[in-house]
């Protein structure tokens, strides 16, 4: 039998999709605006090329990006309130050169003149004050500084659409808390939006509450590509949504 290599994979180049390393961090120094990426390699956005940072490099997400560590980082525009901002590794494929991006462009960062290669590696957001958020990086996993209250509320027997803190434009495992009280009993979670009507039961995680009670359950969800999930409770339930963090993949299979 003879297996036909993709095009996308050549015999010198990674994996397509491969992606190791790249871990970020904020920067000590100047935490709430600059952003510190880890060495790594992966095959490219398109599976048309290696990327590899050799050694960890700094940017700035509060100035326009210039090459090298220590400089700029942000594509266009000027750091803005409430955004995701999604960290690209770019190569200039004439000169070798491997720098990093950011971008509020999910899909389209606008690249600087003759770097054409670049890989999504991870996403960071602002506060309300364009600050960069807390967050703790551990491979794929992100772990928020503080818990993100999403929803509080009686969630009753009808679907409720919740948005969690998660990069927007993917499908993302989630990983989130629900906190209950009040009189009301019966099964309550989240679910998959792109699962179906919530009555056919069909949840990826569910509770089962006590009248009169309090309780807390920790589990994951996946969201839509809009960073949604659908609430969903027997009868009415007090209860406050809460993200802890998400799973990127990062573009890995």
């Amino acid at each position: 039998m003879v297996q036909k290599i993709p095009s996308t994979m050549t015999q010198s180049g990674l994996p397509p999709q491969f992606l190791v390393g790249f871990e970020t961090y904020r920067d000590p120094t100047t935490p709430t605006k600059r952003i510190v990426v880890s060495p790594g390699s992966c095959r490219s956005q398109l599976n048309d090329a290696d990327l590899i940072l050799t050694s960890g490099i700094m940017k700035r997400l509060d100035q326009t990006w210039a090459a090298g560590s220590g400089n700029g980082g942000l594509d266009q525009g000027t750091l803005t309130a409430s955004v995701w901002y999604h960290c690209f590794v770019i190569m200039n494929p004439t000169t070798g050169v491997v720098d990093v991006l950011f971008s509020g462009s999910i899909t389209n960062p606008l690249l600087p003149t003759g770097f054409t290669i670049y890989r999504r590696v991870w996403s960071v957001r602002t506060d309300a004050s364009s600050n960069i958020m807390p967050y703790t990086q551990t491979g794929d996993w992100c772990a928020w500084g503080s818990l993100s209250t999403e929803y509080t509320g009686n969630l009753g027997a009808s679907s409720t659409v919740v948005a969690m803190r998660v990069p927007i434009g993917m499908k993302i495992e989630t990983q989130f808390l629900i906190l209950t009280s009040g009189a009301g009993a019966g099964e309550i979670g989240l679910m998959d939006p792109d699962s179906g009507d919530p009555n056919s039961g069909r949840f990826y995680t569910v509770m089962n509450k006590q009248a009169s009670i309090s309780a807390a359950y920790r589990g994951l969800v996946f969201t839509d590509v809009n960073g949604r999930t659908v609430g969903w409770a027997d009868a009415n339930i007090t209860a406050s949504i809460q993200t802890i963090g998400y799973r990127d993949p990062r573009g890995k299979l």
